[in-house]
């Protein structure tokens, strides 16, 4: 690059912003949050810190050796090429028969995500209003903002718990798409069939389509969770990764009306694609051989100790917290003598713990940090211990 071209490229970058070609809608979206996190637990790593990491969403269990054998299989005999958009006729069956519902209503992604922003694209319009209850999932709001559109955040603290008259209070013809996701990330909390209806009913008055994403209905504790896959404006999103533990397969799906399920077919068909053949064939082997049934109840009894534990030590420590009643997570509010959630964070994470704080899981979470116990109870007891030192130095 001549020296006229870099001078004109940096006068274009001063005037345009460091990213001279990123589109508006993208320039939107902060991961600051993100990025900073990442740098504190490099630092503190940096300087001789052990780091016991309470912030990651992902389950400490490997993939069952015997899907990675019928993997291995698959692509012996060839699972390594493109299958339908739609995804392998057997897997389909099995989520199918799963979940009482036709073939025809069930689309293979490339992980949740994908089915998450397919569904965003396919039924959120540009400048239409997006109904988001907080605290819930990162995700939504950056999809929201990706398809140009507002978002309306309905807060459910302190009990985390919908309430019905406000969402009804927001809703309007301007609504296009609801967010629901229970069991839910950050809280853990399993919503009440009544009131997961109450919101579909608000939905069909409006016109909108309610995006319900149930990665974890696997995994509950007491109450088991209400799966919205017989309504007729809803589609479900879900996926693997969480319950065979297998997030780096990329296997997720959705369950909607067939023309429902047409129209994100045309956003997928050129956005995943389709998910790993070979990853779709040993899923639908682990159905055939009821590998999943047995998987998914060795994980949730390990969760649910986990849970008790962390949820009873919490408490002893003295932190507000409502009791998960699914997922892998636990958001308690932190203590009053702390200015807000990054702070708390910031200051544990060089003490030998990290968190994720409560801010970006939408608004009215300045206080509070979620907690992830997918890891091992040695682990939790280890960062239970560092915790109560940490608080016994700052009081």
């Amino acid at each position: 690059m001549n020296l006229n071209l870099k001078r004109k490229r940096l006068i274009l970058m001063i005037y345009w912003g460091e990213s001279l070609r990123e589109a508006e809608r993208v320039r939107e979206i902060s991961t600051s949050m993100i990025r900073k996190m990442f740098e504190i637990v490099a630092k503190a790593k940096k300087e001789g810190i052990d780091v016991v990491s309470l912030s990651i969403g992902e389950p400490d269990f490997d993939t069952d050796e015997r899907i990675i054998d019928f993997a291995c299989k698959a692509k012996k005999m060839g699972y390594t090429h493109y299958t339908s958009n739609l995804g392998l006729d057997e897997l389909r069956e099995a989520i199918a028969d799963r979940y009482h519902v036709d073939k025809d209503e069930v689309m293979v992604t490339a992980g949740g995500s994908e089915g998450l922003i397919n569904a965003s694209l396919s039924f959120i319009d540009r400048g239409s209003e997006v109904i988001i209850p907080t605290p819930n999932f990162l995700s939504y709001f950056i999809y929201t903002k990706l398809c140009e559109a507002k978002t309306i955040q309905i807060r459910t603290h302190p009990e985390f718990k919908l309430d019905i008259n406000k969402i009804s209070e927001s809703a309007s013809k301007k609504t296009s798409a609801i967010f629901l996701n229970y069991p839910n990330n950050p809280t853990g909390k399993v919503e009440t069939k009544k009131n997961l209806e109450a919101v579909l009913e608000i939905a069909e008055d409006c016109g909108a389509i309610v995006i319900s994403d149930e990665i974890y209905d696997q995994i509950y504790y007491e109450k088991k969770p209400v799966n919205l896959v017989d309504y007729e404006n809803v589609v479900v999103v879900n996926g693997f990764s969480k319950s065979l533990a297998m997030t780096g397969w990329r296997i997720g799906f959705v369950i909607a009306r067939k023309d429902l399920i047409n129209t994100m077919l045309k956003v997928h068909q050129v956005n995943g694609v389709c998910a790993p053949a070979f990853a779709q064939k040993a899923v639908a082997e682990a159905f055939a051989c009821g590998i999943f049934d047995e998987f998914t109840s060795k994980i949730r009894n390990a969760f649910r100790e986990r849970r008790d534990y962390i949820y009873r030590e919490l408490k002893k420590l003295g932190f507000k917290a409502v009791k998960p009643e699914g997922a892998f997570y636990i958001f308690p509010e932190i203590p009053e003598y702390f200015e807000n959630c990054n702070e708390f964070v910031e200051k544990l994470v060089m003490n030998g713990v990290a968190l994720t704080p409560g801010t970006p899981f939408g608004d009215g979470n300045e206080r509070y940090v979620r907690i992830s116990y997918a890891c091992s109870i040695e682990s939790l007891k280890k960062a239970v211990e560092r915790i109560k030192i940490f608080l016994d130095s700052q009081s």
